[in-house]
């Protein structure tokens, strides 16, 4: 296994980058949790930096990061679901914490990932909330005290 990650902002992706990040991104959003009341691409994506997480060729994992929102917005944390279990979350989560430093962000994190975002650095704000019939908690990066 020869995992890389990379950020890159929207004009810095090849062509094939962002088709594989929209077909992992629809295998994990659309396939398997059978969200289709949202538009799964939509207007943000230029707007935004792209992490992908490779092996060799493969893209297991990807993010969506909205630099240019106040705060920076986290979103479209998928892993290929074949390669579940291995750690790959953990670690593009963590590059993107890296990646954001000191910096303010908010992700709408589905409600059973509450506490491993909290082990990754981010902190629960408010009660939780439905998006397209899916119980969502707001997080906050970095932890408030």
């Amino acid at each position: 296994m020869s995992l890389r990650i990379e950020i890159k902002a929207f004009d810095e992706l090849a062509l094939g980058e962002f088709h594989q990040l929209l077909w992992l991104r629809s295998r994990v959003f659309v396939v398997e949790q059978k969200i289709t009341e949202v538009c799964e691409v939509d207007e943000e994506e230029p707007n935004a930096h792209h992490l992908l997480m490779w092996d060799d060729d493969s893209l297991v994992g990807t993010t969506r990061i909205l630099t240019k929102r106040d705060p920076i917005k986290v979103g479209r944390v998928a892993v290929d679901e074949d390669r579940r279990g291995e750690g790959l979350g953990s670690r593009m989560m963590e590059a993107v914490g890296q990646f954001l430093g000191d910096r303010p962000a908010v992700l709408h994190a589905q409600a059973h990932l509450e506490k491993w975002y909290e082990e990754l650095g981010w902190s629960r704000v408010g009660e939780n909330f439905d998006i397209v019939g899916i119980d969502h908690v707001r997080m906050v990066w970095p932890p408030e005290a």
